[in-house]
């Protein structure tokens, strides 16, 4: 049986890609050579991979400890999520900032 391929749309590019598996948002956009800032190379302690989820919060797990503890610090809203630390899920939108 064939896995289910899933498809991830980044911001403001408007490019949908598609993945397989349950790889980190920042892994997605990497293999896709999406730019998508990443000081610490996705060990969650930089936090310069922070998107915002446009669509599909939903379908998100809840944050980590170490991603709960950078949005209590840096008061992260719901929606802001760090790309390293959270998994991909199909019909994500997702927005990378400007500053990335």
């Amino acid at each position: 049986m064939k896995p289910k391929v899933a498809e991830l749309t980044f911001l403001p590019s408007k490019k949908t890609v598609s993945f397989e598996g349950h790889p980190s948002i920042l892994e997605v956009a990497l293999a896709n050579e999406i730019p998508l800032n990443h000081s610490c190379g996705g060990m969650g302690s930089c936090t310069t991979c922070l998107v915002v989820i446009k669509k599909g919060l939903e379908k998100l797990t809840s944050r980590a400890e170490l991603e709960q503890e950078h949005a209590n610090i840096r008061g992260f809203q719901d929606h802001e999520r760090l790309a390293c630390q959270t998994s991909a899920a199909d019909g994500l939108v997702v927005a990378i900032p400007s500053e990335s």
